[in-house]
Protein backbone atom coordinates (compact mmCIF):
# COMPACT_ATOMS: atom_id res chain seq x y z
CA UNK A 1 0.00 0.00 0.00
CA UNK A 2 0.73 3.38 -0.87
CA UNK A 3 1.19 6.25 1.63
CA UNK A 4 -0.76 9.04 -0.50
CA UNK A 5 -2.40 11.67 1.33
CA UNK A 6 -5.95 11.80 0.10
CA UNK A 7 -7.50 15.05 -1.42
CA UNK A 8 -9.88 15.43 1.55
CA UNK A 9 -7.58 14.41 4.48
CA UNK A 10 -7.30 16.36 7.58
CA UNK A 11 -4.17 18.98 7.53
CA UNK A 12 -3.87 18.47 11.73
CA UNK A 13 -4.00 14.93 11.06
CA UNK A 14 -0.38 14.98 9.30
CA UNK A 15 0.88 17.72 11.98
CA UNK A 16 4.12 17.07 13.66
CA UNK A 17 2.61 18.59 16.87
CA UNK A 18 1.06 15.84 19.36
CA UNK A 19 -1.38 18.13 20.71
CA UNK A 20 -2.87 19.86 17.37
CA UNK A 21 -6.14 21.02 17.89
CA UNK A 22 -8.77 23.52 16.67
CA UNK A 23 -8.45 26.00 18.57
CA UNK A 24 -9.64 28.38 16.58
CA UNK A 25 -13.11 27.14 16.38
CA UNK A 26 -14.55 28.15 20.09
CA UNK A 27 -16.43 25.33 21.39
CA UNK A 28 -19.95 25.86 22.48
CA UNK A 29 -19.43 25.77 26.36
CA UNK A 30 -17.18 29.36 25.58
CA UNK A 31 -19.90 31.04 23.66
CA UNK A 32 -22.68 30.32 26.23
CA UNK A 33 -20.15 31.69 28.99
CA UNK A 34 -19.10 34.80 26.79
CA UNK A 35 -23.38 35.69 26.51
CA UNK A 36 -23.59 35.07 30.53
CA UNK A 37 -20.84 37.78 30.54
CA UNK A 38 -22.64 40.33 28.67
CA UNK A 39 -26.01 40.92 30.22
CA UNK A 40 -27.61 44.23 28.84
CA UNK A 41 -29.81 46.18 31.29
CA UNK A 42 -33.28 44.96 31.33
CA UNK A 43 -35.58 47.64 30.07
CA UNK A 44 -38.76 48.96 30.68
CA UNK A 45 -41.63 50.47 28.18
CA UNK A 46 -42.82 53.54 30.00
CA UNK A 47 -45.20 56.18 28.78
CA UNK A 48 -44.98 60.07 29.00
CA UNK A 49 -46.22 63.23 28.03
CA UNK A 50 -43.65 66.07 26.95
CA UNK A 51 -44.40 69.52 24.83
CA UNK A 52 -44.03 69.54 21.12
CA UNK A 53 -41.19 71.63 20.65
CA UNK A 54 -39.07 69.87 23.61
CA UNK A 55 -39.84 66.27 21.68
CA UNK A 56 -38.82 68.20 18.35
CA UNK A 57 -35.66 69.35 19.58
CA UNK A 58 -34.64 66.04 21.09
CA UNK A 59 -35.38 64.34 17.84
CA UNK A 60 -33.51 66.72 16.10
CA UNK A 61 -30.44 66.27 18.01
CA UNK A 62 -30.83 62.44 18.51
CA UNK A 63 -31.05 62.46 14.39
CA UNK A 64 -27.33 64.61 14.42
CA UNK A 65 -25.62 62.21 16.64
CA UNK A 66 -26.99 59.65 14.61
CA UNK A 67 -29.00 57.76 17.76
CA UNK A 68 -32.63 56.90 18.09
CA UNK A 69 -34.97 58.64 19.85
CA UNK A 70 -35.46 56.18 22.64
CA UNK A 71 -31.08 55.87 23.13
CA UNK A 72 -31.13 59.31 23.38
CA UNK A 73 -33.64 60.18 25.56
CA UNK A 74 -32.10 57.37 27.50
CA UNK A 75 -28.71 59.08 27.38
CA UNK A 76 -29.94 62.28 28.87
CA UNK A 77 -32.04 60.91 31.85
CA UNK A 78 -28.90 58.97 32.98
CA UNK A 79 -26.97 62.39 32.80
CA UNK A 80 -29.45 63.87 34.62
CA UNK A 81 -29.67 61.35 37.09
CA UNK A 82 -26.13 61.57 37.65
CA UNK A 83 -25.43 65.48 38.00
CA UNK A 84 -28.17 65.33 40.33
CA UNK A 85 -26.67 62.60 42.51
CA UNK A 86 -22.99 65.00 42.10
CA UNK A 87 -24.75 67.58 43.64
Amino acid sequence: MSKKKSLGHNPLAYSTFGDSSFDFISSSEEKREAKEEIKKPQKSVVSYYLEDPLVSRIRKKADEEEKSYSAYVNELLKKSMNEETDN
